[in-house]
Parts: structure tokens; C-alpha cells; sequence
């Protein structure tokens, strides 16, 4: 700050003192040319509901997802779910995790590139939960010919 007299009393000067601004070290990938990962362009709260077969084509991988299915083991690294359209499908779990085998759940996670899904949360759909109808919903929510008009995210 400067000092300069004006009648005889002392007042201080707050103009800016000019600094040069820091320039950033990170920059986004869209700015170093490196395409965002499809769980970066989904919509908040938007996930696709998928069975087995959906999981294995590779077609969601990187995204969050949701299978529906009845556990069938759980070791602590892994678990295996038999999916709404009867098909497994295998969870990556943290070792503290305990999912009931023999109940029907919902699990979300990350698909992965290698089949796997990463297991985030799950919530149990109740043993008068069908499995079948549930897949109806999914295959007609994957379906192209619906997807534009009905199933997308708001």
C-alpha cells in the first residue's frame, strides 16, 4: 500500500497492486483432447437397468449400472448373481461386504471392462419380487424402437 497526504491527514491508497495470475496446472481432458468416460456424460441419477447378457457385451462398460438378480456365493473379493434374464453375473466386492445368498437384490455399480461389475450399494427387492417381468422391463428399455421416447433420462 501507498501513503499520500491530502489536507494534512494521512490516508492510505488501496488501489490493486497488479500480480500476475498463476496459471493452472491441471487441465480438463476435454482440453488435452481426451474424450470424457461414459459414467462422466450420464446424468446424475441415471443408471441402466441391465441383465447378464447387457453386463457381458462390453456395451456398458465404464458406466453405472443396476442388475437385478438372486446372489448365489459371495467370498469376499467376489460375488455371483444369477441376473433377471437367468444369466450370472460376477460383483466385485470389498472384503467387509456380505451379501445374502439366496435373496433377491438390486446391486449398482461400475461395469467394468472385464465382465465384472464393481459393487457399490444394494438393496434387497423382497422374495415376492419377479424376476422375469422385471427383464421384460429391461429388454424393452434397451430396445431402440422405445428408447427415444420412454426411457430416457429427464
Amino acid at each position: 500500500h501507498t501513503r499520500r497526504q491530502s489536507n494534512g491527514n494521512n490516508h492510505r491508497s488501496c488501489a490493486p497492486v497488479s500480480r500476475p495470475q498463476p496459471q493452472p496446472i491441471l487441465q480438463s481432458p476435454l482440453e488435452i483432447g481426451i474424450a470424457p468416460t461414459m459414467s462422466e456424460q450420464q446424468a446424475d441419477g441415471f443408471y441402466p437397468r441391465l441383465n447378464a447378457k447387457m453386463v457381458q457385451s462390453g456395451q456398458f462398460n465404464g458406466m453405472i449400472v443396476s442388475l437385478a438378480g438372486v446372489v448365489q456365493s459371495c467370498d469376499g473379493s467376489f460375488a455371483t448373481i444369477q441376473c433377471a434374464d437367468g444369466g450370472t453375473a460376477r460383483l466385485s466386492v470389498e472384503p467387509d461386504v456380505s451379501l445374502p445368498v439366496g435373496t433377491p437384490l438390486e446391486v449398482v455399480g461400475a461395469a467394468n471392462d472385464d465382465g465384472t461389475v464393481q459393487h457399490f450399494i444394494n438393496r434387497n427387492l423382497g422374495n415376492d419380487f419377479d424376476l422375469s417381468v422385471y427383464n421384460q422391463m429391461i429388454e424393452l428399455q434397451q430396445n431402440p424402437k422405445f428408447q427415444s421416447e420412454y426411457f430416457q433420462p429427464a
